[in-house]
């Protein structure tokens, strides 16, 4: 498969997470401006026409593997949720985390004292070890941690 513009990759990861969610039962709303909120999900119980609450997610894609993380994203809106989607152009995965603390639990200690992270805020890995890649193992199609608050 060719390149296609990290633009791309974005706007299909997405389009992918909101498409898991909605197998899963979930509404999902996507806002008209880009303010660090790529998806709202939501539930409607039968007879209502507004939802009473919305988690909002953020969605990070990637062509391979790799990733970024950001303390700000979980600053930016309350109780955000970080979806992860790796291999857009082919058979994606995604990780889920529910807020900093899962990230942290996923980086790791080395990597969470490190001067990137403290006080930073910020860590990115393009090529992820073995031992990184079984830290986010607990996160692979964690969707549960969403429909558990959306559905119930």
């Amino acid at each position: 498969m060719g390149n296609i513009s990290p633009a791309l990759v974005g706007k299909a990861g997405e389009l992918l997470v909101a498409a898991e969610l909605m197998r899963r039962g979930v509404e999902v709303a996507h806002p008209a401006s880009d303010v660090g909120v790529d998806l709202l999900a939501y539930s409607l119980r039968p007879g209502e026409a507004v939802a009473r609450s919305f988690i909002p997610i953020q969605v990070k894609a990637h062509s391979g593997m790799g990733y970024s993380f950001q303390k700000a994203w979980f600053k930016r809106s309350s109780g955000i949720m970080l979806v992860l989607v790796w291999h857009v152009q082919t058979t994606p995965e995604f990780y889920v985390f529910k807020d900093v603390d899962a990230v942290e639990k996923a980086l790791g200690p080395v990597y969470t004292a490190s001067k990137s992270w403290t006080p930073n805020g910020a860590y990115r890995i393009t090529d992820p070890s073995q031992e990184a890649l079984g830290r986010l193992r607990p996160y692979l199609n964690g969707w549960d941690v969403i429909t558990r608050l959306i559905l119930t």
